[in-house]
């Protein structure tokens, strides 16, 4: 078994659209296969807020095959896109993977 992180911390104002987001995330995780569960956590302070997705899978194979599932693929696309022209709301990304012994 995995344990995935994956923390953003990001301005202020993008908390709305983030949760969204994350919440969706969350969603499509525990609907796939292999995966045990899966979470947000989110924190704020005066100028950013943080959202860590935390999910615990069967196998990394299981993780991988969500992160390369279609929609997902098309929402980096997206994001990516015209991105000199658009700032970003999101300031910092840190992913973590995790074994879990017995």
């Amino acid at each position: 078994m995995i344990v995935q992180t994956v923390a953003f911390v990001i301005k202020k104002e993008g908390r709305e659209r983030f949760e969204g987001k994350t919440s969706k995330d969350v969603a499509s995780m525990l609907e796939f296969p292999g995966c045990l569960s899966s979470e947000c956590w989110f924190s704020e302070d005066k100028d950013t807020c943080e959202f860590m997705l935390v999910s615990k899978w069967e196998s990394k194979k299981d993780f991988q095959n969500w992160l390369k599932r279609p929609e997902h693929l098309q929402e980096h696309r997206d994001a990516h896109k015209n991105k000199e022209t658009k700032s970003s709301i999101v300031l910092e990304k840190t992913r973590k993977s995790y074994e879990v012994s017995a």
